[in-house]
């Protein structure tokens, strides 16, 4: 059965589907963002704060804030100053590439969908 299903979908279905799951990824998942500000060095770790989901963030205004080192090497014992990041901004961009990937792939599956009617 799902063979069948596979040999029929055509490669352009297949990457629509994939645009339209994309786009809602852009759209809807939560995303960091870098802290201004020093931060206890490792490598593994990138000073960053969460954002909420785009959507919510545009509509509500998002701005989390942090407590961020002053000094540009710091130490744990260094004074810290309290900051908020406007992630309305880059929100705003997630929510309008996620509706280009959503346009795009409904646009196309609807073409595809009149073409074999």
């Amino acid at each position: 059965m799902a063979r069948n299903l596979l040999r029929r979908t055509s490669p352009r279905r297949v990457l629509a589907g994939l645009a339209l799951i994309l786009g809602l990824w852009i759209a809807l998942a939560p995303f960091t963002r870098p802290l201004p500000g020093g931060a206890p060095y490792t490598l593994e770790a990138t000073p960053e704060i969460g954002c909420r989901s785009p959507l919510v963030g545009l509509l509500s205004g998002d701005s989390p804030w942090a407590d961020v080192y002053t000094t540009p090497r710091p130490s744990s014992d260094d004074p810290r100053t309290p900051t908020t990041v406007d992630c309305r901004s880059r929100a705003g961009f997630r929510v309008g590439l996620g509706a280009i990937f959503l346009v795009g792939g409904a646009s196309v599956l609807v073409v595809d969908r009149r073409q074999r009617s």
